[in-house]
């Protein structure tokens, strides 16, 4: 297996041995049940930075007590629709799938809801929380904060977030469309993965820590340097907008204060602050007719006038589902890099290892 590039496996099998992982340190059942599906159903996607790549150190993580192995979601209020939870440290994946379920079930009493939560953790990819909605034929959101990776727009300091944000709107017969992405311009585990790689990255996607232009993607993050935002001062002042939805809103930590996910973090609380949304369409048009109208208007999007060269116009999310259908029947690609570092997690933790093709 050393001499390939990638290799691949089934969703099944690389599952059950991230649930084995997180239950082998101390993680409930359930709650590896749910991080594992989540964590796998990252790289079934093909986002693979987001991936089972950081399950070495999720891991570590729950080893070290900087994350809880059993979930704390605890609500301080509740008011019609909105709630606000405490996650004092959990797992961010377990708590936005608590904090997006409570969003739906209050949307679904008051037509929309909004759920913010203080002191989480690293929640993976952004858009699988708001495809819960979706999937309950409703508009789901959500917006986080993050550890510090971007400097303001004007500024050489490292004190923002990429701050993420995803929409999920449910279709009828059409894909879901799901919006997603970080307001830089590539993820952080991007560039951790392609310093793994010994890789180069594009110009325009970081400076190092002087505030120069590199093509070296340890100086460019985890050698002190900024991700660049998208779009310039847009996609700065929009990362801005989202810790002010996230963190100010519940008085939570601000990105400054945040610790990545390879820093070390006895404090056992990185802090992260989420805010979650739901619509029902039954309360404006209705479900049915939304579902119809959306149909509609990615037909009339995807038939429009083509750019030279283009062969097909995508919807936001359709690229994910594609490579969800291609990975489901041949299996999922994971890289060489990530293969290695499970084994070694197997290895180290005296559990099986998975089965690479």
């Amino acid at each position: 297996m050393a001499d390939k590039k990638v290799c691949r496996i089934g969703f099944d099998e690389l599952k059950f041995f991230c649930k084995e992982a997180y239950v082998q340190v101390g993680v409930p059942d359930d709650e590896a049940e749910i991080v594992s599906d989540l964590l796998v159903r990252s790289d079934l996607r093909g986002i693979a930075t987001h991936g089972v790549m950081r399950l070495p150190i999720y891991i570590e993580r729950l080893e070290k007590n900087y994350v809880r192995k059993k979930c704390e979601f605890n609500l301080i209020k509740q008011k019609g629709a909105t709630a606000y939870a405490e996650a004092n440290g959990s797992m961010g994946h377990i708590v936005s799938h608590k904090a997006m379920n409570l969003a739906i079930n209050l949307a679904q009493d008051h037509g929309v809801s909004w759920v913010s939560v203080k002191n989480s953790g690293h929640f993976g990819v952004t858009g699988l929380f708001p495809m819960m909605a979706a999937a309950k034929d409703m508009i789901g959101y959500i917006c986080s904060n993050s550890a510090p990776m971007m400097a303001p727009y004007g500024g050489r300091e490292r004190m923002i977030g990429n701050n993420p944000l995803s929409y999920a709107f449910p279709t009828e017969k059409r894909l879901p469309v799901v919006l997603d992405f970080s307001c830089s311009v590539v993820a952080s585990g991007r560039l951790v993965l392609m310093h793994k790689k010994g890789e180069k990255i594009p110009l325009g996607w970081a400076v190092d820590k002087n505030g120069l232009p590199t093509e070296d993607p340890y100086e460019g993050y985890a050698g002190g340097g900024s991700l660049l935002p998208i779009a310039n001062h847009k996609g700065s002042g929009l990362a801005l907008a989202h810790e002010m939805l996230s963190a100010l809103l519940v008085g939570g930590k601000l990105t400054r204060n945040i610790k990545s996910l390879y820093e070390e973090d006895k404090s056992g609380i990185q802090g992260t602050c989420h805010s979650f949304m739901v619509i029902d369409p039954e309360c404006f048009c209705g479900r049915k007719e939304f579902k119809k109208s959306m149909d509609d208007y990615i037909t009339a999007v995807k038939n429009s006038a083509k750019a030279k060269g283009v062969e097909e116009i995508f919807m936001p999310g359709e690229v994910e589902a594609n490579t969800e259908a291609a990975y489901k029947k041949d299996g999922i690609i994971i890289s060489e890099v990530t293969v290695n570092g499970l084994m070694d997690l197997a290895n180290r933790l005296g559990i099986v290892s998975p089965e690479f093709k």
